[in-house]
């Protein structure tokens, strides 16, 4: 199975950073986003929770709702009723009654003092109602525009906003900004990228939707780095909701990229020991087309340390490497890497562009001469001008034939590999 992934073919994007309100997550923890239910909060959900247990015929997808509800805003559940506020007095007690607004609250405050803007997801349409006004009025604002499956994507009265149109008006304001979105009615076909923030206060069930609103922002055309925030709400005694869900959501992304992404299952070459690839098994230059391109990476790496006996050796970090993929240090010189999984015939020109213009950076960063530049593919054949340009910008190339060569002179096994993919990446701090 064959899969076109952002982080394979879009080059040059900003840093993306997810941060979550969850330890013992594959993203960042970040405090300011665990928050612990209010006593309001508390008896509410855990009101939901007795209901169901007294009442065997009761519908557990209603009782899952009301808990959902209920960590959004306990009135949500509670009453069925968030009314817009009418008083900063009022809209302050409400966001105090939740935990998870009143820490939003601070996120967003933040992120009003680095004059940047933001997108807020959230699905139910009373919530998004309230938090138009509510966030509007608190920060000045005036009502929040709101894009949900209500908006229309092509308008045909005078007068009416369309979805681009609400977009454009949010992002010509200057400085900081807020607008409402459902992660299902703007999915997909909308670019954002006037904001670089994005807040997940209510997550969508399916976590592909969810990826996708993020990349409203994280898109071709986007300057400064964005943040992702989840915001995690917490029971004092047991799991909540929340926390469920985000290992419901989790799971559901560690099975889809198992199944998809070419990873440890691979074809074993020697036939032996069964049809798949452990990891004592060596890799050899025939395995190459099997590797995803993360692996190839690694695997790269892992030959050229012992090539150049190197002391030390770091993969850069995804997304952001600034045009080299890995590191590689001695104890009189640095070399940097630029690794592309090719079959065949393949350009290389831009790739060496790559190498050379991050060759200032990165000797920059490290506070150290960069000595060598490492252009290492696994394509047989590689363009004149390719060769041209890497002699003029003094970068050595490796091609599929020299590699392979190198593969049969240092035995790298699977496990090597993986091994240093788990390890930590080199990220300008």
């Amino acid at each position: 199975m064959l899969r076109r992934v952002k982080e394979d073919n879009l080059e040059g994007l900003p840093q993306k950073t997810i941060l979550v309100g969850i330890e013992s997550s594959d993203w960042l923890y970040e405090p300011k986003l665990h928050s612990v239910m209010t006593a309001y909060q508390q008896r509410v959900y855990e009101g939901a929770i007795e209901a169901q247990l007294e009442d065997e015929d009761s519908h557990m997808l209603t009782t899952l709702m009301r808990l959902r509800d209920s960590s959004l805003h306990p009135r949500l559940a509670d009453s069925g009723r968030l009314d817009p506020p009418t008083s900063k007095r009022e809209i302050q007690a409400l966001f105090d009654e939740s935990a998870k607004m009143a820490k939003t609250i601070e996120v967003l405050s933040e992120i009003q003092s680095r004059k940047e803007k933001c997108i807020i997801f959230a699905v139910n349409k009373r919530l998004q109602r309230f938090l138009s006004i509510a966030l509007g009025s608190y920060f000045g604002l005036g009502p929040l525009h709101v894009i949900n499956g209500d908006t229309k994507a092509v308008v045909k009265r005078q007068g009416d906003l369309s979805r681009k149109s609400l977009i454009a008006d949010f992002e010509a304001k200057d400085g900081f900004n807020i607008i409402i979105m459902s992660p299902v009615a703007a999915g997909v076909g909308l670019t954002v990228v006037g904001a670089n923030n994005v807040i997940h206060f209510e997550r969508h069930w399916n976590p592909a939707k969810e990826a996708q609103a993020t990349d409203r922002v994280y898109r071709i055309g986007q300057k400064k780095d964005v943040n992702i925030y989840v915001p995690i709400l917490h029971h004092p005694s047991f799991e909540s909701f929340d926390v469920n869900l985000h290992r419901l959501l989790s799971q559901k992304s560690m099975l889809k990229d198992a199944v998809v992404t070419p990873g440890e299952v691979m074809p074993n070459p020697t036939g032996s020991g069964g049809n798949h690839l452990g990891v004592d098994s060596l890799i050899t230059f025939d395995d190459m087309p099997r590797l995803s391109w993360k692996q190839f990476e690694a695997y790269t790496l892992e030959v050229l340390a012992r090539e150049y006996q190197a002391d030390s050796a770091w993969l850069t970090k995804d997304g952001s490497d600034f045009g080299a993929d890995g590191i590689l240090a001695t104890s009189n010189q640095s070399m940097l890497i630029q690794a592309k999984h090719k079959h065949g015939a393949y350009k290389g020109h831009s790739a060496v562009q790559e190498i050379s213009n991050a060759k200032v950076l990165y000797a920059k960063h490290l506070g150290r001469e960069i000595s060598k530049l490492i252009f290492v593919t696994n394509a047989t054949q590689l363009a004149k001008s390719a060769r041209d340009i890497a002699n003029l910008l003094d970068v050595t190339v490796i091609d599929g034939n020299e590699l392979k060569d190198l593969s049969e002179r240092h035995c790298i096994t699977f496990g090597q590999v993986l091994t240093r993919l788990s390890k930590e990446r080199y990220v300008f701090q």
